[in-house]
């Protein structure tokens, strides 16, 4: 196979799934999933690029639209292991959606962070901002799905703290 054919494999499949999902919704006489709360619960973890430390942990995050298919807001908390003690980031984004099928959205988000910092020799509460890619998937019923969201955030600690981290699970929706 060429470095070519994959892809365009992976990308035929996707169109002919997400069509025959599409459609088998469109013969149920259902439309589009739409949600104007969602809450997910699930893990989270991150990579300190300075370091290369991996914190893993659980995360808890409510999303609700704004505007409905234009703007949406979701506020997210994890709790990580660092350092013999622990970070717990909340987050603030702000998020564009764009709907890829009937079953699948992905969303573009940006917003500011704020971190508390409990260790053996650290208590502390920093600020900084973060910038995510989400993906939520509902293939099995309207009310629950999937997601996974990939994100980079800095943080301002002794300077700039950078990191890259993703946080996944199981989603309701109302």
């Amino acid at each position: 196979m060429t470095t070519l054919t994959l892809p365009l494999l992976a990308a035929a499949l996707f169109a002919l799934f997400a069509g025959s999902a599409h459609a088998e919704g469109k013969e149920q006489g259902s439309d589009e999933i739409e949600h104007t709360i969602i809450v997910g619960v699930g893990g989270a973890a991150e990579l300190e690029l300075g370091d290369g430390s991996l914190h893993p942990g659980g995360n808890l995050m409510i999303e609700w639209d704004a505007i409905e298919n234009w703007l949406e807001f979701e506020v997210g908390a994890s709790v990580l292991s660092a350092g013999g003690g622990f970070e717990a980031p909340v987050d603030l984004l702000v998020k564009k959606p764009f709907r890829l099928t009937r079953w699948a959205e992905f969303m573009i988000a940006i917003g500011p962070e704020v971190v508390a910092v409990s260790n053996p020799t650290t208590k502390a509460t920093y600020f900084g901002g973060e910038a995510a890619l989400d993906f939520m998937f509902w293939p099995w019923e309207r009310h629950v799905g999937l997601w996974i969201e990939p994100e980079y955030d800095f943080i301002f600690r002794d300077g700039v703290s950078h990191g890259l981290g993703s946080t996944g699970g199981v989603l309701f929706g109302w």
